[in-house]
C-alpha cells in the first residue's frame, strides 16, 4: 500500500454524505481523502487540486453529474488531468448498457455499492501506483538522456500550452535558439566523448542562466532552445545574453589547439495579435533570426522582425532624431478629406502626441489599454 501523503489525495464525488463518510472511514488511514457532493464541486477541486490522483464519483448527482463530470476530466486541456484514473460507483439500478457508456467516456474502472474497505483501498492503491509509474515513463522519455534537458516534442507541447496561455491571457513569450559554433569541426577533430562533454556544460550552463519559469530543450546535436513565458524582446536579451556570456567562457585545449566555445542565437518575441499564430510558426521565427546570426559570422545576437517591423526601423528612428512637430487637427482634417499622403514620421510624432491622452483615458474609463501603452512607448 502506498504511505500516505498529500501529493497523492483521492478525491470521493458522491452526492451521498452517508456515502462520502463511508469512503473516507475505509481510505483516511492509508490516504489523503477530499469530499465533493457533486460534479461541479469536483470540478472545481481538479481544477485546483494537482495532487489528486484518483476520482472515485456516483453517477446520479444534481449540478453536474458523473456522466458529465468524466467527459469534462476526459477533455481537460491539461494532459495531466485528463489522465486522471476515474472510478465509476455503481449503485445496482445501473444497467449493463449504463456501464457500456460510462466506459465509452473514459471510465477507469467500476465499484460497486456498498463497497467493501478491501475493494476501495486496493483499487485506490493500484490506481495511484500505476499513475505514478506512468508519470516517471512519461517524464523519463521527456528527457534527453545526454543533458537532462527536455526533448523537442515535449518542447513542441509545453511550447503549444505556453503560446495558448499567453494568448488567452494578453502576456508575452519569446523563443530562443541557439547553436553551438563550428560544433562539427569540434566532433570530427576531438571525436565524440568530448563533443559530449561540451554539450553537458553547455546544457548546465542554459540551466543555470535561465530564470525558473523559462523551459530549455535540446532539438539536435548543438542545436538547443529557450521558451521564455511573460517576457518582452528586452528581457529575452537579457537572459540569453546571460547565457551566452556564461557559454564564451567556456575553453577546449586540447594539446596547443584551444578552441572557444560560443552560440549564435535567435530570438522571437512575436505580438499575439495574430489568432493564426501557431508555436511552428515560432520556432520558424527563431530559426530565420539564428541564420542570420551564422550568416554574421556568429557569435551573434539576433531577433527576429517581421517584413512591417523592418520598414518602420528606419522611418521611426529618422523622425526620432528630426523630432518633427506635427498639428493634430490637420493631420485629422487630412485624413477625413480621404487624403492619404500621410507619412510614417508624421504618423509617428502625432502618435506621440496623443499617449498621454490614452494613457490618461485608460486609467479613468478602464478601457484595458495599458499594455498597448507600454508597446507604444516601446516602439515609438
Amino acid at each position: 500500500m502506498i504511505e500516505s501523503n498529500n501529493e497523492n489525495q483521492v478525491l470521493v464525488v458522491d452526492d451521498s454524505r452517508v456515502i462520502r463518510r463511508a469512503a473516507v472511514k475505509i481510505l483516511q488511514k492509508e490516504f489523503d481523502v477530499i469530499e465533493a457532493e457533486d460534479g461541479e464541486e469536483a470540478w472545481d477541486e481538479l481544477q485546483q487540486n494537482k495532487s489528486i490522483s484518483v476520482v472515485f464519483s456516483d453517477l446520479g448527482m444534481p449540478n453536474m453529474d458523473g456522466f458529465e463530470l468524466l467527459e469534462k476530466i476526459r477533455n481537460a486541456r491539461d494532459p495531466v488531468l485528463a489522465k486522471v484514473p476515474v472510478i465509476i460507483i455503481t449503485g445496482a439500478e445501473e444497467s449493463d448498457g449504463t456501464k457500456e457508456e460510462v466506459l465509452s467516456l473514459g471510465a477507469t474502472d467500476f465499484i460497486s455499492k456498498p463497497f467493501d474497505s478491501i475493494s476501495l483501498k486496493s483499487r485506490a492503491a493500484a490506481y495511484i501506483n500505476y499513475r505514478n509509474e506512468v508519470q516517471s515513463l512519461e517524464k523519463a522519455a521527456a528527457l534527453d538522456k545526454l543533458t537532462g534537458l527536455l526533448t523537442e516534442a515535449s518542447f513542441t507541447q509545453q511550447g503549444e500550452q505556453a503560446l495558448a496561455y499567453a494568448k488567452r491571457h494578453c502576456t508575452e513569450m519569446s523563443v530562443v535558439r541557439f547553436d553551438i559554433d563550428h560544433f562539427a569541426e569540434v566532433f570530427v577533430k576531438h571525436g565524440k566523448d568530448i563533443a559530449e562533454q561540451i554539450l553537458a556544460k553547455v546544457a548546465s550552463l542554459i540551466n543555470e542562466g535561465k530564470r525558473t519559469e523559462d523551459v530549455a530543450a535540446r532539438l539536435g546535436v548543438s542545436r538547443f532552445s529557450l521558451l521564455l513565458p511573460s517576457s518582452d524582446p528586452e528581457g529575452a536579451e537579457l537572459v540569453v545574453s546571460r547565457i551566452c556570456q556564461r557559454v564564451s567562457r567556456l575553453k577546449l585545449k586540447m594539446g596547443k589547439d584551444v578552441f572557444n566555445i560560443q552560440f549564435s542565437t535567435g530570438i522571437t518575441s512575436p505580438s499575439l495579435d495574430d489568432s493564426d499564430l501557431v508555436f511552428s510558426d515560432l520556432i520558424s521565427q527563431a530559426e530565420s533570426a539564428l541564420r542570420k546570426a551564422v550568416n554574421e559570422g556568429g557569435g551573434k545576437i539576433v531577433r527576429y522582425q517581421t517584413a512591417e517591423e523592418k520598414a518602420q526601423v528606419a522611418p521611426v528612428a529618422a523622425q526620432q532624431d528630426a523630432n518633427i512637430e506635427v498639428n493634430l487637427e490637420d493631420l485629422l482634417s487630412e485624413l477625413t478629406s480621404g487624403g492619404d499622403q500621410l507619412t510614417n514620421v508624421q504618423l509617428a510624432s502625432a502618435m506621440r502626441k496623443i499617449i498621454p491622452l490614452i494613457s490618461h483615458a485608460d486609467k479613468h474609463l478602464k478601457l484595458g489599454l495599458s499594455k498597448v501603452v507600454q508597446h507604444l512607448n516601446k516602439r515609438l
